[in-house]
């Protein structure tokens, strides 16, 4: 029977400028719902997870150009000359079934690329751009995240000045 410990109930303690644990007004109301629809938003909003970017490229190890007639017949024995700035790089003819095998040296960036090809009196060209594409521009990573923070207080300015301009009012109609 002596073991036992009692303590009296008091009345919670007052902090002085009477904010007895929570803040004055509606401001944290309007401060959690702006959080919580900016956390739906990028809920909403956000992609997949990258830990880094993954590209893909090509490179033209051999193009394979086919030379015919309008009939559909292979145009054999055709004479093929690969132009690059008017200047030419690689001479070839087509084989049996009228095709020409064209293999790009590593030494000098494709581009602009003409085919011309003459035989019998026939002439065709073939204009083709095989210089490599630059990927996508994306913004770097330290440009995404200022947008981002800069776009989070945006928000968060927003709901300042709604609520500041909802205090507004509720001080001048209480001051009447």
């Amino acid at each position: 029977m002596g073991d036992e410990i009692y303590f009296a109930a008091s009345q919670p303690r007052q902090i002085p400028g009477n904010f007895a644990g929570h803040f004055p007004g509606p401001y944290p109301r309007a401060l959690l719902a702006a959080l919580a629809v900016l956390v739906l938003l990028v809920l909403l909003f956000a992609g997949t997870a990258d830990a880094h970017r993954m590209l893909l490229g090509y490179k033209v190890n051999e193009l394979q150009l086919k030379a015919m007639y309008d009939d559909g017949t292979p145009a054999q024995g055709v004479d093929i000359e690969v132009l690059k700035d008017g200047k030419a790089i690689q001479n070839g003819t087509t084989g049996d079934k009228g095709e020409f095998l064209f293999r790009p040296q590593d030494n000098y960036d494709l581009g602009d690329l003409t085919f011309v090809g003459n035989a019998a009196g026939h002439r065709a060209q073939l204009s083709l751009n095989l210089g490599s594409e630059k990927a996508d521009p994306e913004m770097p990573l330290a440009a995404r995240a200022a947008a981002g923070i800069g776009y989070l207080l945006g928000i968060c300015g927003i709901a300042m000045i709604y609520t500041a301009r909802k205090n507004g009012r509720a001080s001048k109609s209480s001051g009447k």
